[in-house]
């Protein structure tokens, strides 16, 4: 018999196989929302602007999967956490074991830069008033990070992943995500397709321009 593998373990048990094919085609709607943005907003036209694609993608990314888990598709509870510097948010989504975040990447198994084992993702030494509260915070304290990792530039890859707690690694990773057969469309309940056939949901790209324009 072959030995189990923990951080396989981890993954197949928080992010089951049955909802994966939701992450390419939400990826590629995504990809597909941030191009579309530069097309239609003239500001973004300029050299410098077109740096900040990647900002965009992330916006747009996290948009999608937000928009899944409203929908009912995928079993997780979102929250927006402070950056390490507080100069934004990022998304996690917590499942019973484990918290996710969605990060570019420039290769499929590089371990980002600042996703260091929980760092992001802890709580305060303080007791709080209330049991409750100390309750979910001890649950928080126990849950694993799986990263959520594509890139970059170009979506050439998508896969999960568990970071190594201190070295500049992962532990584990998926195969390569995007070959899962799935569907793409222009909403997340929408049709056919290996890709997306019509213009991104415009409602989408409002929503991206309006968190640019918050954040400015």
């Amino acid at each position: 018999m072959s030995a189990s593998n923990p951080a396989e373990d981890l993954i197949d048990e928080e992010y089951p196989a049955v909802y994966r094919p939701l992450i390419p085609a939400a990826l590629k709607r995504a990809y597909a929302s941030a191009d579309d943005a530069f097309e239609r907003l003239e500001f973004l036209g300029t050299p410098s602007a077109k740096f900040q694609r990647g900002d965009l993608i992330v916006l747009a990314a996290e948009f999608e999967f937000i928009r899944l888990i409203r929908e009912g598709h995928l079993p997780f509870d979102p929250s927006w956490e402070d950056y390490a510097c507080p100069t934004g948010k990022h998304l996690v989504m917590r499942s019973p074991g484990a918290e996710i975040t969605i990060n570019q990447v420039d290769y499929p198994h590089k371990k980002p830069r600042w996703a260091k084992f929980r760092d992001q993702l802890d709580v305060p030494n303080a007791e709080y008033l209330f049991e409750e509260m100390n309750a979910e915070r001890a649950r928080d304290d126990t849950r694993k990070h799986i990263l959520l990792l594509h890139g970059h530039g170009n979506l050439r890859f998508a896969n999960l992943s568990v970071p190594h707690p201190t070295e500049n690694k992962l532990i584990w990773f998926t195969d390569d995500l995007l070959k899962l057969p799935h569907e793409v469309a222009t909403d997340t309940t929408g049709a056919r397709g290996e890709g997306p056939t019509e213009s991104p949901d415009a409602e989408l790209i409002d929503e991206i321009i309006k968190k640019v324009h918050d954040e400015e």
